[in-house]
């Protein structure tokens, strides 16, 4: 009962703090709907056009490059000047701009350049895009190159060249090309906001846990702790009762994100039995680093430096800001001497290869026996304060 009071008053105070809520609760939000419209939770790709030929080239041209079908669909917005195009690409209105200049089909017809301006920022989205109007461009340009060819061979109209050419090229060989996707099952729930949603779970459980180690040294300063020992309860019982506070603010926001990212933009966390079992776990691993930086530093501010340092760094190191495919093999290996590592590695089974609460058992061993020793390295600290007087 003494263990679930100390525990319960931690997390009460700790819910109290607003500017600490800001960060449990709405800071993980905002960077997963970050990520998840940088790296694929948008669902077409905007492009300006300002069209001000309106020949049946020009038209064909725009038709061309918003005919794109798959997971990435074209938006094309029409705008009235190259101004306001340019003003539209700036802002990041749309991803892509398409100026056609007046002339452009009487041009195609006389034998001389069209003029067609792209207008992109260097962006993922504005790059692909980019290849789908250069496409379109090219296929284009090489109907009237055979239009005019026809023409001055067989001195026919450019109209009737152009039919001839149209008909020629519906019934040429062509290349055949099969897209098959790399992943089975995993296609639909892959997104930038599932992949987002499990990187910001893990990095902010541990960042959000280590802050916390601010309250425990301020409960030593303020002597709560010493008068806690001052009755009948052991240290045991206090460091049980502190670190299952943290436990409880971890699994809080775990739970959160997971809801969350569920509800607001369907994240598919594949199997609600290894969601949890991670989250519960790894919710004792934070707990038991925030006990340790609150009995090795011997200040709240000292306390408040360290811990989101420490937090930052193994996040980084671990795979939860970028991701650790990219990384170098040594520093793959390397990698995993943090926590986050192996929650990552266990999320990424789950999204891409279908893997259960069974298949993850390997990777979730190795958070417990990070949990144990963290609480320990914590107790043993602890117990040295006490024995030194300095709680």
């Amino acid at each position: 009962m003494k263990i679930l009071v100390i525990a319960w008053t931690n997390l009460v105070r700790t819910l109290r703090d607003r500017l600490g809520l800001f960060f449990i609760v709405l800071m993980p939000m905002i960077i997963i709907i970050t990520l998840g419209i940088t790296y694929g939770g948008q669902g077409s790709v905007r492009v300006g056009v300002v069209d001000a030929d309106r020949g049946p080239f020009a038209v064909e041209l725009v038709d061309a490059i918003g005919d794109v079908t798959g997971d990435a669909q074209i938006e094309i917005r029409r705008l009235a000047t190259v101004d306001e195009l340019r003003d539209a690409v700036a802002r990041g209105h749309v991803q892509f701009g398409l100026s056609i200049a007046d002339g452009y089909d009487a041009a195609l017809r006389a034998g001389q350049p069209g003029d067609v301006e792209f207008m992109a920022p260097p962006t993922t989205a504005s790059s692909a895009v980019q290849a789908t109007a250069e496409r379109a461009v090219a296929t284009q340009a090489a109907l009237i190159r055979a239009t005019r060819f026809a023409t001055a061979t067989n001195g026919i109209s450019f109209d009737a060249a152009l039919a001839a050419a149209r008909t020629a090229r519906a019934g040429a060989a062509g290349v055949s090309v099969t897209v098959a996707s790399v992943v089975t099952s995993a296609t639909s729930r892959t997104s930038g906001f599932s992949i987002g949603a499990q990187s910001q779970l893990v990095l902010f459980m541990f960042l959000t846990s280590l802050v916390g180690a601010a309250e425990l040294v301020l409960s030593r300063q303020l002597g709560i702790s010493r008068r806690m020992l001052a009755t009948p309860t052991g240290p045991w019982t206090i460091i049980a009762g502190e670190g299952l506070g943290r436990v409880g603010l971890a699994v809080f926001q775990g739970g959160f994100i997971v809801l969350a990212s569920w509800l607001l933009f369907q994240v598919d966390w594949v199997d609600l039995g290894a969601t949890v079992a991670i989250v519960a776990i790894f919710s004792f691993v934070g707990a038991g680093a925030a006990m340790l930086v609150g009995t090795i530093a011997s200040n709240p501010s000292q306390a408040g430096a360290l811990g989101p340092a420490l937090g930052l760094v193994f996040g980084l190191l671990g795979g939860t800001m970028v991701p650790i495919e990219v990384f170098p093999e040594a520093m793959r290996t390397i990698a995993h001497v943090t926590p986050h590592a192996w929650a990552m590695d266990a999320f990424r089974a789950m999204l891409f290869d279908d893997a259960t609460l069974a298949d993850i058992v390997p990777q979730l061993g190795v958070l417990v026996l990070f949990a144990i020793g963290l609480v320990t390295l914590a107790v043993l600290r602890f117990r040295q304060l006490l024995r030194t007087g300095a709680i």
